[in-house]
């Protein structure tokens, strides 16, 4: 199971209903609850010492104990979870002491909305908070790693901050003839070079304070303590000592080979095939660019540049040609646009432009200007004129940015959008508007569920559920599909995510049964029994009337009980555990059976078992897929296997995909096997069972 929205919570109530209205707001809001619930002071020391937990919610008085009580033993505790005290309605302004005390925030009772905004809120200053200790603790043992380093390197190094030494290692002293470190702390870095060098050196050292100096490198003439001078090359780079911003300066003496270590310089840095700057080189550029974005010492932007329909070039004119046009605009870009920032071919058919000190509008002007130049270049290969377009993402770079992997990847997500809506033209990804744009779609899927709903656009298939060493029978699978306008199957993986955020899911799985029931009561009259295993979602369980629609279903058709399998997903019985066990319950109590599918992936593989009375076990995919490859993997689902067997539950193993997979589920001892192995979802129930 993911843990991207996993969210432990301990909750501090004196009415369990109180508490679980406002976890229920947490679950709609897309969180998998873990829910600790506590009453009094030794419990909570309990449930701090031995659970990791991510949020605390408070109510703000109690009979013997509350949010103040709670908010002392959190600081006893040295433990950093944010708590949240939960007030009467419009009474958060008496929550003012445990605010005072650290709580992070007061929430009213009836302020759910509100609530969710806090909770993830808190949640994401959590996550910064863990990330900036863990940072520290790395960053200390990687100085004092590189301090080591530094201090045996040959190489002549030194820190400098403000145009003045803080640090230098053994081999830079012996260079300018200082004894100790305590020699040269504070002394200005133009007292290393001779007297006529300072200009040189303080220009050079403006334009890299600015961002304006492309070469980070610079020719000067050293001095010696005894007066001699010698040819020195200074290397710089952004770094930081004891957690201050400083430059890095690596000293080189010019009398080794200067001209080879140059071309050799440049062949590290050049791309062989079009001449541009390499990726190597560009990813140590812009990670450069980026720390001192932090810094606040500069600001740009990263133009990611995608050559779009690159395969249908190489069909037009071959792979050598293709590589021809890939030249041929490269050398476009460097004369028109090379000027302007570093441009670099990333990869394959992508260039990458870093921008130093332009904002969004003069980036967009430029992103642009460079759809019209490729768009307009005419290529000739072979006596063939090829032409193509670009797609180009838009990213900024400034002090909120975090690490080129987050700059790179908007930037191609950017592109990607942009390739998506056509083509020859630019896009700025922004996960805001993306988040948006998500809410848009699942607007438009909704609409398309009702009128599915009302026109009866779902369809029912059906796989087969195999015994090995289970019932015998026919036991089935059932499975929703829907129609599309012009008829074709759309999957559930598209349109159930919408059909959960908009609420409407609870209505599709009524449909899913009431025709199943119409279905199972035809096979009833001919005389065919047939077991239905069937999905019950979230918003079935949180449904108080489904039990007794379901259970009037059941009666007024007379129906078989024990022909029908309802299944929960694992997490989401977890997530919504009392209404899980009502619900399973209240399912068994009329003969019917009941199941957990997508099993063996909590940490703790069989604390669902604990809380839950079901049948069944449907074990996840990621253990059945590609089982022959992962000794692990099998360890796992025989030892599901065994326990269930003592439970006298019966397991399945889906996603059965091949032979091998097959013998290794004999082994293992479960009861079922399903899978496109067998026989894909069909329309017809056609699989011949052994009887």
């Amino acid at each position: 199971m993911s843990n991207e929205k996993l969210l432990r919570v301990l909750t501090i109530f004196d009415s369990s209903e109180e508490a679980e209205v406002l976890i229920n707001v947490l679950r709609k809001a897309g969180y998998i609850v873990r829910d600790i619930r506590v009453e009094d002071d030794e419990d909570m020391e309990t449930a701090i010492e031995e659970n990791p937990l991510d949020i605390i919610l408070a109510k703000q008085t109690l009979p013997i104990f509350n949010a103040k009580d709670a908010m002392r033993l959190m600081i006893k505790s040295g433990r950093d979870i944010p708590l949240v005290v939960i007030t009467p309605k419009n009474q958060e302004t008496t929550a003012i002491g445990v605010l005072n005390m650290g709580a992070r925030d007061a929430v009213a009772s009836d302020q759910a909305d509100r609530l969710k905004f806090v909770v993830q809120r808190e949640l994401s200053d959590l996550q910064n908070r863990r990330a900036l200790r863990q940072n520290e603790k790395l960053l200390h043992e990687t100085e004092k790693r590189t301090r080591n380093l530094i201090d045996s390197s040959r190489d002549a190094i030194a820190y400098v901050h403000d145009g003045a030494h803080i640090y230098a290692n053994s081999a830079y002293l012996k260079m300018f003839g200082y004894a100790e470190l305590e020699d040269i702390e504070g002394m200005p870095i133009l007292d290393m070079v001779s007297s006529d060098q300072h200009a040189k050196l303080k220009e050079f050292l403006r334009g890299y304070a600015k961002g304006q100096i492309s070469d980070d490198s610079l020719d000067v003439v050293g001095q010696h303590t005894e007066g001699k001078t010698f040819n020195i090359t200074m290397e710089f780079s952004s770094a930081s000592m004891e957690g201050e911003s400083c430059s890095q300066i690596i000293i080189r003496d010019q009398a080794q080979s200067k001209e080879l270590e140059k071309q050799l310089n440049v062949l590290s840095k050049q791309d062989l095939l079009t001449g541009l700057f390499n990726h190597t080189y560009f990813i140590e550029q812009a990670d450069k660019m980026i720390s001192r974005a932090v810094d606040g010492q500069v600001k740009g932007s990263l133009l990611y540049i995608m050559l779009d329909k690159y395969d249908d070039i190489k069909n037009a004119v071959g792979i050598s040609g293709r590589d021809h046009v890939l030249t041929d605009i490269a050398t476009l870009l460097k004369e028109k646009i090379s000027n302007l920032g570093l441009l670099a071919r990333f990869e394959g058919a992508v260039f990458t432009l870093l921008l130093t000190n332009a904002d969004q509008a003069q980036a967009e002007k430029i992103a642009d200007g460079i759809c019209k130049l490729i768009h307009n270049h005419i290529s000739e290969v072979n006596q063939k004129s090829v032409t193509t377009t670009s797609s180009i993402g838009l990213t900024t770079i400034n002090e909120t940015t975090t690490n080129l992997q987050d700059v790179l990847s908007r930037a191609e997500k950017g592109a990607l959008a942009a390739e998506k809506s056509g083509g020859n033209q630019f896009s700025i990804f922004n996960p805001a508007i993306e988040e948006l744009a998500e809410k848009e779609q699942y607007s438009v899927w909704a609409n398309k569920i009702k009128v599915a709903l009302k026109e009866n656009k779902f369809q029912l298939v059906y796989q087969p559920i195999v015994s090995l060493r289970g019932e015998p029978g026919a036991h089935y699978e059932v499975l929703v599909r829907m129609k599309d306008e012009d008829g074709s199957e759309i999957l559930p993986a598209e349109f159930l995510p919408a059909a959960e955020e908009m609420g409407l899911i609870n209505y599709v799985d009524r449909w899913v049964i009431a025709h199943t029931f119409m279905l199972l009561t035809e096979r009833i009259k001919n005389g065919a029994s047939t077991r239905f295993f069937i999905k019950l979602s979230s918003g079935s369980l949180t449904d108080l009337e489904f039990l007794p629609w379901i259970t009037e279903r059941i009666k007024s058709l007379r129906l078989d009980a024990d022909s029908l399998v309802f299944t929960l997903n694992e997490s989401t019985a977890l997530n919504y555990l009392k209404q899980a066990k009502v619900t399973l319950q209240g399912l068994r109590s009329i003969n019917c059976r009941v199941g957990l599918e997508n099993f063996g992936t909590e940490q703790n593989m069989f604390q669902s078992l604990k809380h839950l009375d079901v049948n069944y076990l449907k074990i996840d995919s990621s253990l059945a897929l590609n089982l022959k490859d992962s000794i692990e993997n099998q360890e796992k689902l025989k030892a599901i296997a065994e326990e269930a067997n003592a439970k006298s539950i019966l397991a399945i193993a889906a996603f059965v995909e091949d032979a091998n997979s097959m013998a290794l589920l004999w082994q293992s001892s479960v009861a079922f096997i399903q899978g496109n192995f067998l026989q894909q979802p069909d329309s017809e129930l056609k699989y011949e069972f052994d009887e």
